[in-house]
C-alpha cells in the first residue's frame, strides 16, 4: 500500500517555486592565447631539460663503469690483493680514454701520467707515494712483496677519487666513443 499525501500537504509559502539550478562547472582548460603559449613553453624546457639529464647520464656511464669495476676491486682485495688489484692502472687508463682524446692519453707514462692525472682534478690526488705504488701494480710482477697492502688500499682510494671527480670534455653532440677513445673500461 503507497502512502498518499493530502493535496495541500507541505510548506505553504514554498508552493509553486521551482529549486535554482547550479551552473555548469567552470572548464580547467586555460581560456586565453596566453595561456596556452606559456603551457607550451614549459613543455619545451621541461623536455629539454629531461634530454640534458639523459645526456649527462649516458655521457657519463664510463665513469660509473669504471667506479663500479673499482668497487668490486675494493671488495675482493682481502684475499690475494696484489693480483687483483694489477687492474687498477688498465680502468685509470680506460677512464681516460673515455673522457679525452685518445692522441692525449696514449702517449702518456711515468711522471707525465701522474701529471696528466693531477692535472685532470681540481685537487692534486696523486701523490708521490701513492703514484709510486700505482707503477708498481702496472709494471711489478704480482707479488706482495712488491706493494704493500695499505699502499694498494691508498691507490684504490685515490683511484676511485679520480674517476668520481675528474673533468671530462664537454659534450658537444657527437659521439663520445668517437672524440674520446672506444667503449672498454
Amino acid at each position: 500500500m503507497a502512502l498518499e499525501f493530502p493535496k495541500n500537504f507541505g510548506n505553504y509559502v514554498l508552493k509553486g517555486m521551482d529549486e535554482i539550478s547550479s551552473p555548469a562547472p567552470v572548464s580547467s582548460l586555460p581560456q586565453g592565447v596566453g595561456w596556452w603559449v606559456l603551457a607550451g613553453a614549459l613543455v619545451l624546457v621541461g623536455g629539454f631539460a629531461l634530454f640534458r639529464l639523459r645526456q649527462n647520464w649516458t655521457a657519463n656511464a664510463y665513469r660509473r663503469r669504471a667506479s663500479t669495476a673499482l668497487a668490486a676491486l675494493a671488495e675482493t682485495s682481502n684475499q690475494n690483493w696484489h693480483v687483483h688489484l694489477k687492474s687498477v692502472p688498465e680502468i685509470l687508463r680506460a677512464t681516460a680514454l673515455q673522457a679525452y682524446p685518445r692522441r692525449d692519453v696514449v702517449a702518456l707514462s711515468g711522471e707525465s701520467w701522474r701529471a696528466f692525472l693531477n692535472a685532470a682534478t681540481d685537487r692534486s690526488l696523486w701523490s708521490e707515494q701513492t703514484f709510486q705504488v700505482l707503477y708498481a701494480l702496472a709494471y711489478k710482477p704480482a707479488s706482495g712483496e712488491a706493494v704493500s697492502q695499505q699502499g694498494a688500499h691508498d691507490v684504490l682510494h685515490v683511484a676511485q677519487a679520480w674517476v668520481n671527480t675528474h673533468k671530462s670534455l664537454p659534450f658537444v653532440g657527437q659521439k663520445r666513443s668517437a672524440k674520446a677513445g672506444g667503449e672498454n673500461v
